[in-house]
């Protein structure tokens, strides 16, 4: 019984982590046989771009790179099945945003 609920308790857990990380997620590229997909937000071009040229250098069919917020900023993610030796070169094509939330400008008149 007790183990029973030790396991209902990890469900809830890695549900509620879930939608947490699921939130915090800017944009989600996933590596296929034809190449890397957005399935998630708007990557920077760029990256995309960078991301099919290291695909194709390093023979990557599978895994996930993610852009998560963070409060120190963005980082990247990178699922486990994503090769060790390709995810330097993805972080070096990788330009975070700028930090903070914009500049304020000047108080509007009227």
């Amino acid at each position: 019984m007790t183990a029973v609920a030790v396991l209902a308790g990890l469900a809830v857990i890695a549900v509620f982590m879930g939608f947490v990380m699921h939130g915090r997620t800017v944009y989600c590229i996933t590596f296929e046989a034809d190449g890397p997909v957005v399935t998630r937000g708007t990557p920077p071009a760029g990256f995309l771009s960078g991301c099919r040229d290291i695909a194709r250098l390093y023979g990557i069919t599978e895994g996930q790179v993610r852009c998560v917020r963070t409060a120190a900023g963005h980082r990247l993610r990178f699922s486990r099945n994503l090769p060790e030796r390709a995810r330097q070169p993805l972080r070096n094509v990788w330009e975070p945003p700028p930090p903070g939330g914009g500049g304020g400008g000047a108080r509007a008149r009227g």
